[in-house]
């Protein structure tokens, strides 16, 4: 019976509650750590944002992930906590149409694009819609998620 290889869950828990030293992991577990990603799931963790950002230009390059692993190892406390996971923004919150006709009518990128359906009025946004001949009907689908 194979053992499954550690999971960032398992190197969160052993940097905190479980402190489990890096020589417990196998090889292959050694390979799977990943400093970026014990930054960000740490950084969710209100108490420790700071701190994790402090640490990350030495975690991420400069340490080795068994230094990196012994540093949390040693500073986090003892105690086993809940993060909430912080999901990015939503990528398509306008449509993406919309979000086309925006860039292309004021010749911009499309992330600028939705930076300004998010500061015209809803109206605004109507009256360009039918300079290019869109229906009522597919301006109100288009604007559905307009404010």
């Amino acid at each position: 019976m194979t053992k499954k290889p550690a999971t960032i869950f398992d190197f969160i828990d052993g940097m905190t509650h479980k402190k489990k030293a890096w020589s417990e992991y196998t090889d292959i577990d050694h390979k799977k750590f990943s400093p970026y990603l014990v930054n960000r799931w740490l950084s969710m963790r209100m108490e420790l944002i700071e701190i994790i950002n402090q640490l990350q230009k030495y975690t991420i390059g400069l340490l080795s992930h068994k230094d990196t692993y012994r540093l949390y190892h040693g500073l986090l406390p003892a105690q086993r906590t809940f993060a909430k996971y912080i999901k990015g923004k939503k990528e398509d919150k306008y449509d993406k149409q919309l979000v086309s006709q925006i860039a292309d009518h004021y010749l911009i990128s499309k992330s600028e694009a939705i930076e300004y359906v998010e500061l015209m009025p809803k109206d605004s946004c109507s009256s360009l819609l039918s300079l290019y001949g869109y229906t009522e009907k597919e301006i109100k689908t288009m604007l559905k998620g307009k404010k």
